[in-house]
Parts: C-alpha cells; structure tokens; sequence
C-alpha cells in the first residue's frame, strides 16, 4: 500500500460521530476514542478466564501529539504518554481489563477514598466475590483498600504498604 492510499484511508476513519464530539467533549475528555476503547478492552475481559491471581498496574503508553490528558513520568523509559489503570492475569499476562487516566478533572472520588481505591474496586468489579487474590503495587495499595477487598469484594490483597511516621504499637 502506497503512502497516499494508508493517508488517505487515516483522514477517513472516524470512530465517533463528529458532529456531537464538542458537547461530549465538555464533560467527558475521552470523547473522541471512548466507544471504541472500551470495545476493545470490554472484548479482552470476554475473551480470557483468569485464573486464581490478578495483578493491577499503570502503564504509560508512548505518545507525543496532542491530547488534554497525555502526561510526563520522569521514572519512565517512556516519558510521555497516555497512562493506563490494567488488570491483568498474574499467570498468563494477559490483559483483562483497563481504564484510561484523564487527569483530576476526568477523576470523581468519594470522601475518604483515595484514587489507587477507586480504580483497584473497578478494575476488579467483575471478579468481586471469586475468592480471587488481587497483586497491587504501592501507589495504589493501602490498608482500607484491603480492608475493603476482604470484607465487602471477598477478594484477598497482597501488596506493599508505606509506612507512616506515626507508628501505633500493637497491644
């Protein structure tokens, strides 16, 4: 294929209708690629049975063009990107599941619970009550969040904490 024809074929593929994508675009920053994101991402959940490990991480995808939400980690091999929230099978490393991060405007959180909170309980929504064990790494582990695992998902958690300065003896 020449690269007219790939160029061509590009400036025709649409995934959203464009003639709304400015009103959705006002509340929802992921406008333009949501639909068809979430189709890919809903078929690889259907796709897989986990077994008995998952394991929840970010990742940064490369990319360097223009969008409200692409982000700057400087501990990344790649530096700028399009951070993602996965679940994956600890066993297999496939990818069960994902949510893209828009930034603290596209973020809407409950009183006490943090982020890493939020995006662990919907990541591993659909394996509430399984009995499954959940791997998270410490930006999004935290003593409620395996509190709230346990009792309210019937999931267990192992992942690493970080201490606080105030320690509280154990009578």
């Amino acid at each position: 294929m020449s690269e007219d024809r790939f160029s061509f074929l590009i400036s025709c593929l649409r995934f959203d209708d464009k003639d709304t994508r400015e009103e959705r675009r006002q509340t929802d920053r992921f406008a333009p690629i949501r639909k068809i994101c979430y189709i890919f991402i809903e078929k690889f959940g259907k796709m897989y049975f986990p077994k008995e490990t998952l394991t929840v991480d970010e990742q940064l995808l490369e990319f360097r063009g223009n969008c409200p939400f692409r982000m700057y980690i400087r501990s990344k091999p790649t530096k700028y990107g399009i951070k993602l929230d996965l679940i994956n099978d600890s066993n297999s490393k496939y990818l069960i599941g994902g949510i893209p991060y828009l930034g603290k405007r596209g973020t809407r959180l409950q009183d006490g619970i943090t982020l890493g909170h939020e995006l662990t309980k919907e990541l591993t929504m659909p394996y509430h009550h399984t009995k499954r064990n959940v791997t998270i790494d410490n930006w999004l582990s935290s003593v409620p969040l395996s509190t709230d695992l346990l009792v309210n998902c019937g999931m267990t958690h192992v992942g690493t904490l970080k201490a606080n300065k105030k320690v509280v003896p154990v009578e």
